[in-house]
């Protein structure tokens, strides 16, 4: 089964001094901004007539080589 794999860049700025809460907050905002990115590239791809396409294991995705354009 080929394989593509799709880099997400999330961008995260803090300005000021965060509180400890606000850091442990910090992990779930960034989480939930992945998970809409990747249901949003789910739905481009079953729009584009790729239904059936199963998320890696991303360990198993980390320790494969990275090609650029």
């Amino acid at each position: 089964m080929p394989t593509i794999t799709c880099h997400f860049p999330i961008t995260v700025r803090i300005t000021g001094t965060p509180s400890p809460a606000a850091l442990e907050r910090l992990g779930e905002v960034v989480q939930e901004a992945l998970v809409r990115r990747l249901r949003l590239a789910r739905a481009r791809l079953a729009a584009a007539g790729y239904p059936d396409v199963l998320p890696a294991d991303a360990a198993e995705a980390a320790e494969r080589p990275r090609t650029w354009p």
